[in-house]
């Protein structure tokens, strides 16, 4: 047995401090006391499956911008910083599509973005793209029709798979970062509007 005190956790909910619980050292264990404490103060808040998905579409969207803010948009560009953009963007929009998706009742499986957009129901595709038509110039993308921005969502189709391994091939396909980001955005936005959060 040691002498050492018990160390504690500080628990923070949205950034604020909100009490400590023990640290035993096994993370588990650490979880469950930290879940125990925040459920006693009514806290904790259970997210559902179609709010897990929105959180990690979004986690890996914002992972893209980083990228994209910090390396690719000054000069000189930041080459390795690339493929992480192209990951994280495609896989962000996959998430998204699968959310919206959700949503609706459907269950989606599979990468192929251009499948997943063109089985979302009317009403999401629509929210997508009054999400792209209104975001657009923030990009500087023209976008005036449902089948120009399902081009976008085509160019991006194979994006996750292709670039995740490109060392492999040697290759991947051309990736334009403006759409791209449209893109993103549009499907983010359609998710908030549609209920995900």
């Amino acid at each position: 047995m040691s002498d050492k005190e018990p160390t504690k956790k500080t628990l923070y909910v949205n950034g604020v401090i909100v009490g400590e619980v023990e640290a035993t050292g096994d993370i588990q264990k650490d979880m469950e006391l930290a879940r125990d404490f925040l459920k006693s103060k009514g806290l904790h808040k259970e997210v559902t499956m179609t709010q897990a998905m929105f959180r990690q579409a979004l986690s890996f969207s914002t992972t893209a911008a980083y990228i994209h803010k910090r390396d690719l948009l000054k000069a000189p560009t930041n080459g390795l910083s690339v493929v992480p953009f192209v990951v994280n963007s495609a896989f962000s929009i996959e998430l998204y599509l699968k959310t919206l998706l959700n949503l609706h009742g459907v269950a989606a499986r599979g990468h192929s973005l251009l499948n997943l957009y063109d089985a979302l129901p009317e009403e999401a595709r629509g929210a997508v793209f009054d999400a792209a038509k209104r975001h657009a110039h923030e990009y500087q993308v023209k976008v005036s029709t449902q089948e120009e921005f399902r081009g976008f969502v085509a160019e991006l189709d194979t994006a996750f798979v292709e670039w995740r391994y490109c060392y492999e091939t040697g290759h991947a396909g051309i990736i334009n970062i403006w759409p791209t980001i449209l893109v993103m955005k549009a499907a983010h936005e359609a998710c908030k509007k549609l209920g995900a959060t």
